[in-house]
């Protein structure tokens, strides 16, 4: 069976995605009322999943974080949802047989063998709203409104006060540790407290330490998250235990919307990541995870192969993949705001726009079960955008430190690691130990496709042989996914021009905005128009679209962004290339409306 056809298969999906015993809503019904969804090729029971969906990610014990005090107040830090960084209230919450526990869409409770923690699934960052003439409307896929560093600043300081602070401690003490375990008086015990406020002090100093090395003299704001100085970081600099790795993520970039992402030969913004094979898109995704919590023991090798244990859940994030691989692109809500005949003929009329300025770069996307798609990687210096996430992407070095002078994985191709390299190479090296390492269930072939399932069967531990025997993956050199994938999953980030940016097909960009690379351009009215009539400044975090201009409102929201700031220029994407001088107002409309229909 085809990836094609796998990502479809949604009768044996539901089986694995939802409890049997659940049921408290059909498939096809969603929630009432607000919020509505569009048509995306996906049912309630798939979304729901994927909202709640762990991929290993670990921020703290999940009863810690249900138990934190907001800074400088007694109401808990979970109370409102986390509405105040931009998260979304989960329409599924206690719905579908789940259990109601007031987290919003992207947290979710990720239990292994060493407990529960609190975790951010993809949904976190790739589900936004979108409220349309007093409709609010969830686009699966779509990049996210949060402010993801405005979170962990805030639960930095919530940790911190709670750990220094004696009567909030005892209030934290309480709710945490269970009354069956506490003195009669169902208070905690003295030794409980003692060994709970010296676990909460360390893991205070670290959090203490990883925000730190997240902040930056531009803030990102909502909408924006510097993904690949977060991975380097973390992977490189606190995994690795080299600060000497950590800099400023200062390259903030928008969170990219995932429909047809599984569908392209590259992804990343900078186009960095090979996507065609199932171990590049699960490379691809365990990194993501390793930036955002994964817990990653990175030891000194003693015996070859080597891989790293991880808390990266590889299942899921096949699963995650094969489900995103049939989501689809929002179209218009017509429905909800009903297009005049004045604009669907300046839609006619726009074709012509798109077909000399747009198309070379910007393909319409496919349609159909194969939906295959090469995208355009434009250099840096025929787009003209700001350079800040490509050029930082090749710049960054990493110290290996203990992992200097190993090959990893253990393959006769690949060459030893210097005592320094490229942070890019070093965390594709991480991830690949991270994917080797063996899994101790077997695959489920429900909700992963055929490809991916052959990658979950290498994996699994075979008996008490020797580590060389253990792991088939690492010595199958079949194109199904040996050795010989991983080795190229590797090669591929070698030696490459990374200094590009990814110019995608653009169905659904209407839901899309800020816009650029960066975020820097609030709405594609703008975007058409030369960079010295584009604003210099605007507010983001607004949900309200802008139906005029497309894109959300930038005279209100709660944040200011600044173009003239590093890293938030909004030029490029200009020239007569790109039609910004050549087109005139009309036609910028018709363009518009055009891109309106994708």
């Amino acid at each position: 069976m085809t990836r094609s056809q796998t990502a479809r298969c949604v009768a044996l999906t539901a089986l694995i995605l939802v409890p049997a015993q659940a049921g408290l809503r059909a498939a096809d019904q969603e929630p009432e009322g607000n919020p509505q969804f569009l048509q995306q090729s996906w049912n309630p029971r798939e979304r729901a999943w994927f909202y709640g969906a762990s991929q290993g990610s670990q921020i703290m014990p999940y009863a810690w974080f249900m138990s934190l005090e907001r800074p400088d107040d007694d109401a808990l830090f979970v109370a409102d949802g986390l509405a105040r960084f931009g998260y979304l209230p989960n329409p599924y919450d206690g719905e579908l047989g789940s259990i109601r526990t007031g987290l919003p869409i992207g947290f979710v409770k990720d239990v292994d063998d060493r407990g529960e923690w609190i975790g951010m699934t993809c949904a976190a960052c790739h589900v936004n709203r979108v409220d349309l003439r007093g409709r609010s409307i969830l686009i699966d896929g779509g990049p996210s409104d949060a402010d993801m560093f405005a979170f962990i600043e805030e639960l930095g300081r919530a940790v911190a006060q709670t750990a220094d602070d004696t009567a909030r401690f005892e209030r934290f003490a309480r709710r945490v540790i269970p009354p069956e375990l506490s003195a009669p008086s169902k208070d905690p015990s003295e030794a409980d407290r003692r060994r709970l406020r010296a676990s909460l002090t360390r893991f205070a100093e670290d959090f203490s330490r990883y925000v730190a090395s997240s902040r930056t003299t531009v803030p990102w704001g909502p909408a924006r998250l510097d993904a690949f100085g977060m991975i380097f970081n973390r992977a490189t600099g606190i995994d690795l235990r080299d600060p000497h790795n950590i800099a400023p993520p200062d390259a903030p970039v928008s969170y990219p919307f995932l429909w047809d992402t599984s569908w392209h030969d590259r992804v990343q913004w900078n186009g960095s990541a090979p996507n065609g094979l199932a171990v590049e898109r699960l490379g691809r995704n365990v990194g993501e995870v390793l930036g955002v919590f994964a817990r990653t023991d990175i030891r000194e090798p003693t015996l070859p192969p080597l891989w790293f244990e991880t808390s990266a859940d590889r299942v899921n994030l096949l699963r995650i993949e094969n489900q995103l691989g049939a989501l689809t692109a929002p179209a218009w809500p017509d429905r909800i705001a009903p297009r005049t005949e004045a604009q669907k003929r300046d839609a006619a009329a726009g074709k012509a726009h798109y077909d000399r300025y747009c198309v070379s770069c910007h393909a319409i996307a496919p349609t159909g079960a194969n939906r295959t798609q090469t995208v355009t990687l434009t250099p840096l210096a025929e787009i003209g955008t700001d350079a800040r996430m490509a050029t930082n992407a090749v710049s960054r070095r990493a110290r290996t430190g203990i992992l200097a002078g190993v090959r990893m994985p253990f393959l006769a191709t690949t060459p030893p690691l210097a005592a320094e390299t490229s942070s890019l190479e070093l965390v594709s090296t991480l991830v690949a130990g991270a994917i080797l390492a063996p899994i101790d269930r077997g695959p489920d072939p429900s909700g992963i496709g055929a490809d991916q399932a052959i990658i979950l069967d290498r994996l699994l531990k075979r008996g008490t042989a020797a580590l060389e025997s253990r792991n088939e993956m690492l010595n199958d050199v079949s194109t199904a996914g040996g050795k010989g994938l991983v080795a190229d999953f590797i090669d591929a980030r070698r030696d490459r021009d990374l200094l590009v940016y990814k110019a995608r097909p653009l169905n659904g960009i209407w839901a899309t905005g800020p816009y650029l690379h960066n975020g820097s351009v609030p709405n594609l009215y703008e975007l058409l128009l030369p960079s010295a009539r584009r604003s210099r400044t605007f507010r983001v975090g607004s949900r309200e679209l802008d139906e005029d201009r497309i894109g959300f409102r930038s005279d209100i929201g709660p944040f200011l962004f600044d173009t003239a700031l590093p890293g938030n220029a909004n030029a490029g994407h200009e020239g007569p290339a790109y039609g910004t001088e050549q087109l005139d107002d009309v036609q910028r409309r018709q363009l518009l409306e055009y891109l309106r229909t994708l």
